[in-house]
């Protein structure tokens, strides 16, 4: 069997397609006639064939699958399906889709990957000097930062693998994570952290703290709930895995949330840790009885970049909010 083969239908009496038409049919679709009745034979010449990773050709091994395969049997036909089902998905199928998207979509990644790429950066001046932080905050925040980052980029590889619905399930996890950050570095009473350590942190409420300092999280954490995680209609229809074409709308839209996201990924990290670099774009450090806070405070020329990159069309720089953070909430614990 060729591994392009996920599902082998062998045909008892059909006469609806001559051996031409259904070779066509075939190549569309990814589909193989075998007849029942030359099962042998038909195994014993794949077994012939030479192997050519490089081509796909079939070797004795994947040949063996066709053996070891489920028969589910029709009217007038028998379907076997393969059990590397799982595998061509992951590996075989998953190459084509990826380069359709780095064709179409790879070259709109450019200033996402450059602010992932800053957040990245202050998680790692973090970890490795003085920010002034307490050890225990140092370790939840560093701890929090790094998986926001890696569940974003799990997302991209979700999207790139043809699986846009699933990416903004990671998408809103993300901002969960961005959010109990946020949440903990603005507990004046420290009581956040406490609760955290002890596991008896409830993330989700993190939410309602989290957008008085960045408001714009309340508005895009209700939609990807409401829309990719909380199940409904949308969850019931069939997605087919398949490379993409120019202007996917689906695609268009997490590449959207994806901008969203690492901005609010940034500026989380900018939060937490606002004596890692010399400037900050959003959170500017104040003195309070001797000890480092900080305030909201992008500059005209940043609500600008930031309204255009997330492409706000209807949400002004302005809307982007002002913070309600508690300005008395220390940064260095």
């Amino acid at each position: 069997m060729q591994s392009k083969s996920a599902i082998v239908i062998i045909f008892w009496q059909s006469r609806s397609k001559s051996r031409k038409e259904f070779s066509k049919h075939w190549h569309r679709t990814g589909l193989r006639e075998t007849p029942a009745t030359a099962n042998r034979k038909t195994m014993k010449k794949h077994r012939k064939k030479k192997s050519n990773k490089a081509t796909g050709r079939s070797t004795p091994a994947k040949d063996a699958l066709l053996m070891q395969a489920n028969f589910l049997k029709a009217e007038n036909a028998t379907f076997v399906i393969t059990n590397n089902l799982l595998h061509n998905l992951v590996v075989r199928d998953a190459a084509a889709v990826q380069e359709s998207f780095d064709q179409h979509y790879g070259s709109l990644l450019g200033e996402t990957d450059v602010l992932f790429s800053e957040a990245a950066f202050l998680f790692f001046v973090a970890t490795r000097m003085d920010t002034g932080l307490h050890e225990n905050y140092k370790s939840v925040l560093t701890g929090l930062l790094n998986n926001a980052l890696n569940t974003f980029g799990a997302s991209l590889i979700l999207l790139r693998n043809g699986l846009p619905g699933q990416s903004m399930v990671l998408i809103r996890q993300v901002i969960e994570i961005c959010s109990t950050i946020i949440h903990i570095v603005g507990d004046p009473k420290g009581q956040a952290i406490k609760d955290f350590e002890a596991g008896k942190y409830g993330s989700t409420a993190s939410i309602g703290q989290a957008k008085k300092a960045v408001p714009i999280i309340g508005m895009f954490w209700g939609f990807l709930s409401t829309t990719f995680v909380h199940i409904n209609q949308s969850h019931s229809e069939i997605q087919p895995i398949r490379p993409y074409k120019p202007g996917n709308a689906d695609v268009e839209a997490v590449l959207s949330c994806l901008r969203m996201t690492v901005w609010i990924c940034y500026i989380t990290a900018e939060l937490a840790f606002p004596t890692a670099q010399k400037r900050n774009r959003y959170w500017k450090l104040r003195d309070i009885d001797g000890k480092n806070a900080v305030a909201y405070e992008p500059d005209e020329a940043e609500k600008e970049w930031a309204a255009k990159f997330l492409n706000l069309e209807e949400v002004g720089a302005d809307d982007l909010g002002e913070s309600e953070l508690d300005e008395n909430a220390p940064s260095s614990r």
